[in-house]
């Protein structure tokens, strides 16, 4: 059983982001709305579970990058969670940290184009491409 770790990591990512209001205080706007609230005592915890999720989303999107050969779409997931990493130890920015999880939703959406794409063309006879 292969874990889609392209797929897991963003989508936990985001989740764990709208629970942590210091982080992420825009999104977790939103997350209290839907009762991730609760979690807020546990913010440190759910900060470190945001890093794990993003470093999950880039070994997938690591994973992946054979099956569709796009360097920049690996250098985008790379410069996000570095990104993120600098957002929370070098320069402590909530700006950096959102601006991290958009880049992680853009390069998970771009994986899954390019991979749609690249299943569509290698169905394709050799005549038709």
């Amino acid at each position: 059983m292969r874990i889609p770790f392209e797929k897991f990591g963003p989508l936990g990512a985001v989740l764990a982001a709208a629970a942590c209001p210091v982080c992420f205080p825009k999104l977790a706007l939103v997350g209290a709305a839907v009762g991730l609230g609760v979690f807020a005592p546990f913010e440190s915890y759910v900060a470190i579970g945001v890093q794990v999720l993003f470093v999950l989303a880039l070994i997938g999107q690591i994973l992946a990058f054979p099956r569709h050969q796009n360097r920049w779409l690996l250098a985008l997931s790379v410069a996000t969670t570095s990104l993120l990493f600098v957002g929370y130890y070098v320069i402590p920015s909530s700006i950096l940290l959102q601006a991290s999880l958009l880049g992680l939703l853009a390069a998970s959406v771009w994986l899954v184009v390019e991979t749609r794409r690249c299943a569509t063309c290698a169905s394709q006879p050799e005549s038709h491409r």
